[in-house]
C-alpha cells in the first residue's frame, strides 16, 4: 500500500498541473452563481470564489482522525474544497434562500446548515451554511460547460459570521497558537455577541419594512413625480411586504426597464404595479422562496408586455444572456 508521503507527493504533482483549469473553473462558477443571485433578486453582500493553495492542499491531506489515521488517505479525490465560494449575506433569514437558489441551479451533494446544528444542539460556535454543489451535465451554467462534473463547497453566511470565521481562522490555524481556554472563552463570548447581533439586524430589517408599508410616502402627494430607485424601493416594500429587497442598484435598473416601456412617474407605476396580481406571477413561476422585488416585478412587467417587453429591454443592463432568459421565462409563464 503506498505511505502517505507518497500519495501527498503525488496529489501535489496532480495539483500543479490541475491549476489552470481549476482557475478558469472557479472564475466560471463565481460567475454563474453571481448571475443566479442577481436574476433572483437576492440582497447579498459578495460573492468571492478561489482555488485553494497547493500549502493549504498539503495541510488538508496531512490531517488526522481521532483514531490517529490520516483522514485523506485517497488524496485529491477525497477533497471537494479545492475550489471554495463564498457568499456573504446581509442577513441571516436570506441564507436559506440562497442555498435554495444555488441547489436549484447545482447538484447538490451536501448540505450542512452549521447554524441550525448548533443551536439544536445548544452550542455556540462557527455559524453559517456549507453546501458541496457539482457542475451538472443538464441544465449547465453559463460558462460552466467545460467544466461539468466538478464539484466545489459554497459557504453561506452573514458579514459578521465571515469576520469572526476568518479571525478565528486566522489565530488557531495560520498563527500556530496553541490550544488556550481563556482564548476558547473569548471567541465563544464573541460568537455569541455576533449572534445577538444577526438577530437585531434582521429586527431593524422587519422595522424598515413595516414602517415603509405602512407609511404614506411623501411622494404620494405629487403622482407626476418622476420615477426614482429610492421611490421604487419604497413602492415595491409596501406592495411586496412577503418578498425581501433587492440590492440598491437593483432598483435603479428597474426604473430603466420601466421608462423603456413608457412609464416614467410615480401615478404611472401605481398604476400598472397596484393593479398586479403578485401571487399569480409567482405562482407561474414556480418560486421555490420569495424573489426579490426586482425579480418578481421584472417578471410581472415580461408577463404584462410579452415580446414587446423583451425587444424594448433586452439590451439593459449588464446581462448579456438577458434576452435568451427572458424568451424561456415568457415561455414558462405561457
Amino acid at each position: 500500500m503506498e505511505d502517505h508521503e507518497a500519495v501527498v507527493a503525488r496529489s501535489l504533482e496532480q495539483y500543479a498541473e490541475l491549476l489552470p483549469r481549476l482557475n478558469a473553473a472557479s472564475d466560471a462558477i463565481g460567475h454563474a452563481i453571481r448571475a443566479r443571485l442577481r436574476d433572483d433578486g437576492l440582497n447579498h453582500h459578495t460573492v468571492q470564489a478561489r482555488v485553494k493553495d497547493p500549502a493549504s492542499v498539503k495541510a488538508k491531506l496531512d490531517r488526522l482522525k481521532a483514531d490517529g489515521n490520516f483522514k485523506y488517505e485517497r488524496g485529491l479525490e477525497q477533497l471537494d474544497d479545492l475550489i471554495g465560494v463564498r457568499v456573504i449575506m446581509f442577513l441571516e433569514p436570506d441564507i436559506a434562500d440562497v442555498a435554495t437558489a444555488l441547489k436549484g441551479q447545482f447538484s447538490c451533494r451536501e448540505d450542512d446548515d452549521k447554524t441550525s446544528s448548533q443551536r439544536r444542539n445548544g452550542q455556540i460556535g462557527y455559524a453559517g451554511r456549507h453546501l458541496v454543489l457539482e457542475i451538472p451535465a443538464e441544465n449547465v451554467p453559463v460558462g460552466c460547460h467545460s467544466f461539468v462534473g466538478d464539484r466545489f463547497e459554497v459557504q453561506i453566511r452573514t458579514v459578521l459570521q465571515h469576520a469572526w470565521a476568518a479571525f478565528e481562522h486566522d489565530i488557531r490555524y495560520k498563527g500556530g497558537s496553541e490550544a488556550n481556554a481563556e482564548v476558547d472563552r473569548a471567541f465563544t463570548m464573541a460568537s455569541t455577541l455576533i449572534e445577538l447581533a444577526d438577530a437585531q439586524f434582521s429586527a431593524i430589517n422587519d422595522i424598515v419594512k413595516r414602517r415603509q408599508a405602512e407609511s404614506t410616502a411623501d411622494f404620494a402627494e405629487n403622482p407626476a413625480t418622476e420615477l426614482t430607485g429610492d421611490i421604487l424601493q419604497d413602492m415595491l416594500t409596501r406592495l411586496l411586504s412577503e418578498h425581501p429587497r433587492s440590492q440598491a442598484r437593483q432598483y435603479d435598473w428597474l426604473g430603466d426597464l420601466l421608462a423603456a416601456n413608457g412609464v416614467r412617474t410615480v401615478a404611472d407605476a401605481e398604476e400598472l404595479f397596484g393593479a398586479a396580481d403578485w401571487s399569480a406571477v409567482a405562482k407561474r413561476m414556480d418560486y421555490k422562496f420569495p424573489a426579490g422585488h426586482v425579480r418578481i416585478a421584472d417578471d410581472f412587467l415580461l408577463n404584462t408586455w410579452g415580446r414587446d417587453y423583451i425587444s424594448r429591454t433586452k439590451s439593459l443592463g449588464d446581462d448579456p444572456k438577458r434576452e435568451s432568459k427572458l424568451t424561456y421565462r415568457l415561455e414558462r409563464m405561457r
